[in-house]
């Protein structure tokens, strides 16, 4: 018995739809599985804002005969080499938080505070990050070796913890080592290491634990400051 044609026809159109439509359902699940994601991740930057029991930083000196310091990238020590922020629990275990981040490379941010707070100090011009511009020159090259910049504490509550007990209290703790030098020469005339710690912070209070930290680096700018000033000194 002969099939018809048009009946041949129809049947193979039919086909051809069913696989079309199948393409087309394969292809927008795929372009739904590509799109980003919202991330969960909080973002941090220090120096964001002046901590509330210290007075905001102030402009950059604006005196002409003040001092050209060069900072070179800071140095981090490998675990801080990250984007996740770094709590410590005890003397060997430290923990990465996937959920608060920095939202800049830590050295970069370590600079850029260090410079700012360094700048507004009296008697400093400029202090410049790398790369440098083409022909600039120092009075001073600055150099950080960040060896700790993390919280420590007790780890924070789990999920079944009672929710009116308040989280476990720890500390901010950093320490930097530090020198200076004159361009060119090898000679280190300042080799200094700036420790800071601040009581009371909440384990879970990340947005705490990063103004203690750029505290931090306030108090490590003041150090640098206070040499600096020495050296030049008649």
């Amino acid at each position: 018995m002969t099939v018809p044609v048009p009946s041949v026809l129809l049947r193979r159109l039919g086909w051809c739809a069913v696989v079309v439509g199948l393409v087309a359902l394969s292809t927008a699940g795929c372009v739904r599985l590509l799109e980003p994601r919202t991330s969960d991740a909080t973002y941090y930057l220090l120096d964001g804002a002046s901590p509330p029991d210290t007075a905001a930083t102030p402009p950059p000196s604006t005196d002409p005969t003040g001092l050209r310091i060069g900072l070179q990238s800071p140095r981090l020590a490998p675990y801080l080499d990250e984007t996740r922020l770094v709590t410590r629990h005890g003397p060997n275990a430290v923990a990465f938080s996937e959920f608060h981040r920095w939202g800049e490379t830590l050295d970069r941010g370590i600079g850029r505070t260090v410079a700012r707070t360094l700048e507004a100090r009296p008697g400093i011009r400029s202090v410049d990050g790398v790369p440098w511009p083409r022909g600039a020159t120092f009075d001073y090259l600055l150099r950080l070796h960040v060896l700790s910049f993390e919280g420590v504490g007790p780890r924070p509550p789990g999920p079944d913890a009672d929710d009116d007990a308040p989280p476990p209290d720890g500390h901010a703790q950093m320490t930097v080592q530090w020198t200076l030098r004159r361009p060119g020469a090898d000679t280190v005339l300042v080799q200094e290491t700036t420790h800071h710690r601040t009581e009371d912070w909440r384990v879970t209070d990340y947005e705490g634990l990063v103004a203690r930290l750029s505290r931090g680096l306030h108090v490590l700018a003041d150090d640098v400051g206070t040499h600096l000033q020495a050296l030049h000194r008649p």
